[in-house]
């Protein structure tokens, strides 16, 4: 029988485990960096974007710059900095699962597929995937996009849910991708595609910032509920407790009422709060969508 080094397979076996307990503290790993890394996006407005000074903002972006504080005060650090981290749709999961951010604020869905590389907060939102047009178009329901191109951001939940409703009633739509949503938006109203599908809030979003919003509309009913999620590190007690923690106080507080009125109920841009979302304040859950 071959001879085994002790020392060594200590070693392997210590740099196992190190890598299986990469994110098993998170906190210790923020106080030793200095720094809370804020995953965001650029283009998912009203949740997460740039605004006119190129600074990161929105409804997700409040929620996370909660959590920083609260994380300030539970490691006893009030000079903790904050860092900025760019997110796309196609690097947030691995961005979050490697710690190259500490959460992630944008608009992501939480599912049970993603479930297995990250975990997520309470449900701080819950959308419903649609698909707009311009009003141009005479585009009124799914039927009438058959044989049509439809455009998706890639590695949605909502690129899932098109390809599905695509196939379950044989529209034979063509079904192209962007990288982010503000350019599958753009595609849309430059015409290369006669719709384009995303949860209704981003699809608000979008239609504020364009030269004519009264140009577009949405096209019939939705094809999902979305439940959308602030995630971070799995398989970490102790910033679950955190999470858990800070936004069930913001809804137990109503503060999340004033978050929500800032940036779904003022100006042009005006979503009253769903029946889904009310309940979800009084009953917080994460439950995941397959």
């Amino acid at each position: 029988m071959k001879q085994i080094n002790i020392s060594r397979f200590l070693a392997l076996s210590f740099a196992v485990a190190s890598s299986a307990w990469a994110h098993a503290d998170t906190l210790s790993t923020i106080k030793a960096r200095g720094e809370f890394l804020l995953g965001h996006r650029e283009s998912s407005s009203p949740f997460s974007f740039l605004n006119e000074k190129g600074e990161p903002v929105g409804y997700s972006v409040d929620i996370c710059l909660k959590i920083f504080e609260a994380v300030k005060t539970e490691l006893k650090s009030p000079a903790l900095k904050l860092k900025y981290v760019v997110l796309k749709p196609a690097d947030r999961i691995s961005a979050v699962k490697s710690g190259r951010v500490d959460v992630e604020c944008g608009s992501t869905t939480n599912t049970v597929e993603r479930q297995k590389d990250v975990a997520f907060s309470f449900t701080t939102f819950v959308a419903g995937a649609r698909l707009l047009a311009s009003k141009s178009s005479n585009v009124k329901d799914l039927a009438d996009l058959r044989g049509k191109t439809v455009i998706v951001t890639e590695k949605t939940t909502t690129e899932k849910v098109v390809g599905q409703v695509n196939k379950e009633r044989n529209l034979d739509m063509t079904v192209i991708t962007a990288k982010d949503h503000a350019e599958g938006f753009s595609k849309m109203e430059s015409g290369a595609a006669i719709a384009v599908a995303n949860d209704d809030a981003l699809l608000f979003g979008l239609v504020t910032k364009a030269k004519n919003p009264a140009a577009f509309d949405f096209v019939g009913k939705y094809v999902s509920v979305e439940p959308y999620g602030i995630m971070y590190p799995k398989d970490d007690p102790a910033f679950t407790k955190i999470m858990d923690v800070t936004v069930s106080n913001l809804f137990s507080s109503g503060q999340i009422r004033a978050i929500y009125a800032k940036w779904f109920e003022s100006g042009v841009f005006k979503l009253p709060m769903n029946q889904y979302m009310k309940e979800n304040i009084k009953i917080p859950n994460r439950y995941g969508v397959q």
